[in-house]
């Protein structure tokens, strides 16, 4: 499952009203609540999992697989809101639709370089290269360790006369 971070710009409007631009922005893209907590379908059938609509501060993003309808929706939403896009929390990945302006509300751990974009399929690249840097710096899977050697178990009291009951060499 991949997330992605939505921080609100100080020229996002605030309440109430931001949970109304952000299904409006579900609309424009073709997209569906199925009445699953959190779960929207987009019209060529991949699943965007969407929480903190109704924040002020922000709300997050998941998708199991990234496609251009997945772009295409997180692309009308930041459109809507005026939002910008953060790949992690720490911040390092920021990305915006060109000529938003202000800037995010929470603030930041890292001072990041923004990127801005102009449309779904650069959001969708963008997208890509994020998905990357993120593989690229999850450190490498340890090797599971061979089990133990197994030591033979110390004989129980009691399992002489066992063995001699059940066959087994004394």
């Amino acid at each position: 499952m991949f997330t992605v971070y939505f921080s609100h710009a100080t020229t996002t409007p605030f309440q109430p009203g931001l949970r109304q631009l952000v299904e409006a922005a579900l609309v424009d893209s073709g997209a569906e609540r199925t009445g699953l907590e959190a779960e929207v379908r987009l019209n060529d059938g991949a699943l965007l999992y969407l929480f903190g609509e109704d924040e002020n501060e922000g709300m997050l993003a998941e998708y199991p697989v990234l496609t251009p309808t997945v772009a295409e929706a997180l692309f009308a939403i930041l459109s809507r809101t005026n939002s910008f896009l953060l790949g992690d929390l720490r911040g390092a990945a920021l990305v915006r639709l060109s000529g938003v302006v202000g800037e995010p509300r929470a603030p930041l751990i890292f001072a990041p370089q923004i990127t801005e974009f102009e449309s779904a399929d650069d959001l969708l690249e963008l997208l890509k290269q994020i998905h990357e840097s993120r593989e690229d710096s999850e450190p490498a899977s340890r090797p599971t360790p061979a089990p133990a050697a197994r030591r033979p178990s110390k004989p129980g009291p009691g399992s002489f006369i066992l063995d001699l009951l059940f066959g087994k060499a004394v």
